[in-house]
């Protein structure tokens, strides 16, 4: 057999650039000494919860909802320095809840609108990397005195990330956007965010 021998990146390891993959030559293997220590397999997994969760629970003026107010709801940091090409997966859940009543005209209308935001932190270097809304909208027409609404609900959420090796902060954020009617309390009670990293 001649001396030809074959170097390529590792498929599926972004951290394995340059690194020759094992090769044949003169009916010999060689390149296994390189391979292990700067490409390990995928199979590391790290499981983190969340740290001093808040319960966001909103400013009212007179029944009015301040909006653009903002909480940070839940915390958590995932260190993947040691992993290759790592994927984060994170999931978020809490519970939505609030009463408000509406008097006035003919037309009767309770709204809430919550901005979800998703933030990662690497290096020092902030970023949204998801967004999502939550939606209230009941409208009634009709002879009715008033219109109250006493409601709650879970609000869950998922995201895959794809950050560099490194250690990450995500934290998850809610912000009033907009509200309609007359309101006794709005909440975010029980947030919780957890992530699971492999790589």
């Amino acid at each position: 057999m001649d001396n030809k021998y074959w170097v390529r990146e590792a498929e599926g390891c972004s951290c394995s650039a340059g690194v020759p993959i094992p090769y044949i030559s003169n009916n010999r293997w060689y390149g296994f000494e390189n391979f292990p220590d700067r490409c390990p397999k995928p199979n590391n997994i790290i499981l983190k919860c969340g740290h001093r969760p808040q319960d966001a629970v909103f400013d009212i003026d007179q029944g009015e909802v301040i909006v653009y107010q903002k909480f940070v709801l839940d915390r958590l940091r995932v260190d993947t320095s040691k992993m290759c090409d790592p994927v984060v997966k994170l999931d978020f859940t809490s519970i939505i809840a609030f009463e408000a009543t509406y008097r006035i005209g003919a037309e009767h209308q309770i709204e809430v609108e919550l901005l979800f935001k998703l933030i990662r932190i690497c290096n020092g270097d902030k970023e949204v990397v998801q967004t999502w809304k939550y939606e209230f909208d009941h409208d009634i027409e009709n002879d009715i005195d008033e219109l109250r609404i006493e409601r709650k609900e879970s609000f869950a959420v998922s995201f895959c990330d794809h950050p560099c090796p490194g250690c990450c902060e995500y934290k998850m954020v809610v912000e009033v956007l907009d509200t309609e009617g007359n309101f006794d309390f709005l909440r975010v009670k029980k947030p919780n965010l957890t992530a699971i990293a492999q790589g």
